[in-house]
């Protein structure tokens, strides 16, 4: 009995925590998708090449902060 009880809660405490990070990761989401809506323009090769950069460089900042690893 004890066990599922220290079971469910480790599992509400990870969700809750989950969740916050989630909403903490938001504002790197937006710009994520920001200039992924860019891409999606007609852009010269040279302005392709550029945000196609700058969309790795937020994809990873993003799933660094999702994954907890970003320094703050």
């Amino acid at each position: 009995m004890y066990l599922k009880t220290y079971t469910l809660i480790f599992i509400v405490f990870y969700c809750v925590s989950a969740m916050a990070n989630a909403a903490k990761c938001d504002k790197y989401k937006t710009k994520l998708e920001k200039i992924q809506s860019q891409q999606r323009l007609a852009n010269s090769v040279k302005k392709s090449n550029k945000l196609k950069e700058r969309e790795l460089k937020a994809f990873k900042k993003w799933r660094k902060c999702q994954q907890g690893k970003l320094k703050k």
